[in-house]
């Protein structure tokens, strides 16, 4: 009756064009150099994190050396002992306010947190105005904690360096992480050279971990920029100044920066993957894509890094590179939400519609209270004719938002498809309380009634709908619609007139006012409209046999005839045009024999 109907299906599948906004270019993927970016490790190695130190001294003149000398620490280990990094860009975390001793519980729940084998933890002293350093090194097995190593080093402040160089290679040869292999420059490398620039550094890091306001952030990075104008050479704190500068929105600035770095540094593996996500940020693709593959390189354990290839490769166009990313990323860290969305992305593009819903299924149980991703579950579940599970899910979305209308909708359009009307009426209404100012929760609910023919209460919804402007002529067509139906001509004509004027290049509105016009005798004026209706749409047969009827109240035979035939043409089924083609064809052999009888001869 008003082509709404198409609704059921469109809004079912309305979210699974949420997957289809990148599309593959072979030519693209051909023109591009396929790089071979290293797999997984075989076996993995094993994963290691700081922990902010103790300041065993209670002066708070030592407290920025809690988390510089882990800095410093966590970073020389890494690509030395043969273990990977559990931290993140800024390798330490804001350090407590208490000064105790760590105890074991407190190693347990950071390596439970980080998923670490091994913990790094520590000690600063200032005995007799001496520096102290104290590192220890626990071993994490089955959550249980066990201190692996621990070593004392006591010299100048200066030779901070030194000592943490000093602290590595003992820790690490109590423990048997040692190799014949390990680059000892890398070890005894000291970071900074200037004790002033170097304390400036830690201040600015305990900013920078502690800030939670733009104007915290500005100050942190003023103390960072402080440090390097000191030392320009101290890279560590050039990577985080670039840090600061990209968190400041000024990414610019500090991909100029993190470029100085990596001329002297090439494989400085956290200024590598600064730089190459600044670079993606500002669609520098093709460098961000060399950028991200020399970070896999040196860290193919790296998920995010390996993830944030994937994005670059799939943005380009490479779909099976991208794909062998995500997939590499799922199989180690299965709970990583955003590789999988990556990988359902792929899937409905490739229109694999089973591994779409499994990744989507493992999406949902990983975050069951994000409704995008139960819709599009749902959206999947009913591409893949589950409708059943797909109710379950929309139902369920229900259940963590009872006012979620699109849910309802959904809801509404596959009861109507499994031929539950009576739900569907239930959901269609809630929308309709939901969002009284949602046009289209009316007109789904108006539909439903129509089909079961309770017409007396499509009405009713139908003249609830008036009042979306943008919507009245849908309004007044079915309203003249439903007066059609009841016989209620001269009522029909008046909404019907009302909806072309409203929107005149309807072909469904000219088709029901010519409709309605042939029973009033007006055969001109329906004529004029139904043409205007085909010359909108001239691929219905409903209306080519509405213009035959037309023009056989108007007395003209052999056009009707056409009508009738290019009728059949459309749809070989129509009986009402075989029938009135075959009454023709009758009427005209009666002619040509002379026995058809004038009107009014006995």
């Amino acid at each position: 009756m008003t082509g709404r109907g198409n609704w059921v299906v469109a809004a079912s599948l309305a979210l699974l064009s949420l997957f289809l906004t990148v599309s593959f270019s072979a030519e693209e993927a051909e023109a591009q150099t396929k790089a071979q970016v290293p797999g997984l490790p075989a076996p993995m190695p094993e994963s290691f994190g700081v922990m902010p130190f103790e300041n065993r001294s209670g002066i708070l003149g030592l407290e920025w050396m809690r988390l510089a000398v882990p800095f410093v620490l966590a970073e020389r280990v890494e690509g030395f002992a043969r273990l990977r990094p559990g931290y993140g860009e800024l390798v330490v975390e804001k350090a407590p306010a208490h000064r105790d001793r760590v105890s074991i519980a407190e190693v347990e729940a950071f390596a439970k947190k980080h998923r670490l084998d091994w913990v790094l933890g520590g000690w600063v002293r200032r005995p007799d105005w001496k520096f102290e350093l104290g590192v220890s090194l626990y071993r994490v097995r089955n959550g249980n904690a066990v201190l692996a190593a621990e070593t004392v080093g006591l010299g100048d402040f200066k030779q901070v360096h030194a000592l943490i160089g000093a602290a590595i290679l003992e820790i690490a040869e109590k423990a048997g992480l040692r190799d014949q292999n390990d680059d000892l420059a890398l070890v005894n490398r000291e970071s900074s050279k200037d004790f002033y620039a170097f304390t400036l550094f830690g201040r600015a890091l305990g900013g920078m971990l502690a800030a939670t306001t733009s104007v915290e952030r500005e100050k942190a990075g003023q103390g960072m920029q402080r440090a390097v104008f000191i030392e320009p050479t101290f890279w560590e704190a050039q990577r985080l100044f670039a840090f600061e500068q990209r968190r400041l929105a000024k990414p610019v600035l500090a991909m100029v920066r993190l470029e100085t770095i990596l001329a002297a540094r090439p494989s400085y593996a956290a200024a590598l993957d600064a730089y190459g996500r600044s670079a993606h940020a500002r669609s520098q693709t093709r460098l961000a894509t060399e950028t991200m593959e020399k970070v896999v390189e040196l860290r193919p354990w790296q998920h995010e890094a390996r993830y944030e290839l994937g994005m670059l490769y799939w943005e380009q166009g490479l779909g099976e590179e991208a794909f062998a990313q995500f997939t590499i990323v799922v199989g180690a860290a299965p709970k990583h939400i955003r590789a999988r969305r990556a990988l359902a992305l792929i899937h409905a593009k490739r229109s694999d519609t089973v591994n779409l819903v499994d990744e989507l299924r493992a999406v949902a149980k990983l975050a069951p209270d994000d409704v995008e991703t139960q819709l599009e579950l749902g959206a999947a579940l009913v591409a893949a004719d589950s409708i059943g599970d797909a109710i379950d899910v929309y139902k369920g979305v229900t259940v963590l938002d009872p006012k979620h209308v699109q849910a309802l909708k959904f809801l509404g359009d596959l009861y109507r498809q499994q031929k539950q009307p009576q739900r569907a009426i239930r959901s269609y209404g809630l929308a309709m309380q939901a969002a009284p100012n949602d046009p289209r929760s009316y007109f789904l609910l108006g539909a439903v009634y129509v089909q079961l023919g309770q017409d007396a209460a499509a009405r009713r919804i139908y003249l609830k709908a008036q009042k979306f402007p943008k919507w009245k002529g849908e309004a007044f067509n079915n309203l003249g619609a439903i007066a059609l139906r009841e016989d209620r001509i001269a009522q029909g004509v008046w909404y019907l007139r009302r909806a072309v004027q409203k929107e005149g290049r309807r072909a469904t509105y000219r088709h029901n006012l010519a409709l309605a016009l042939s029973k009033t005798q007006a055969a001109d004026e329906a004529l004029v409209h139904i043409d205007a209706a085909l010359g909108l749409d001239g691929g219905r047969a409903e209306s080519h046999y509405l213009r035959g009827v037309i023009l056989l109240r108007l007395g003209r035979a052999e056009e009707a005839r056409k009508a009738f035939t290019k009728t059949l043409s459309l749809d070989a089924g129509h009986a009402d045009a075989s029938h009135n083609l075959a009454l023709l064809d009758a009427m005209k052999q009666r002619a040509i024999q002379g026995e058809v009888a004038a009107e009014g001869a006995p």
